[in-house]
């Protein structure tokens, strides 16, 4: 049994399994091999149901375009200055003064 703060009782954050590296590789390989009859498939959704076509790219583009947070941004104006805080969903400052 490891004692604890032992580094060898587990994988370090933010690492990935070897399983998690192996599926997605296989993931893109058959996105990749299929883009063309991706297309083919996205136009007849579409000939059907417009909007479902729509929410199928939305989904797929999940895996090439990063996520935006949300972001609150709060200014004030204090003797000529602005100040401005810029904080993200997890209510971390990202940038303030």
């Amino acid at each position: 049994m490891f004692k604890q703060g032992n580094q060898l009782a587990g994988s370090r954050k933010g690492i990935p399994n070897k399983a998690t590296n192996e599926i997605r590789d296989a993931f893109k390989l058959l996105v990749e091999g299929n883009l063309e009859n991706m297309s083919v498939w996205l136009s007849d959704v579409a000939e059907d149901d417009p909007e479902k076509a729509l929410n199928i790219l939305l989904k797929m583009s999940e895996f090439v375009v990063p996520k935006l947070q949300r972001q609150e941004i709060e200014h004030e104006i204090k003797e000529k200055q602005v100040i401005i805080n810029i904080t993200s969903t997890d209510d971390e400052p990202i940038n303030g003064n």
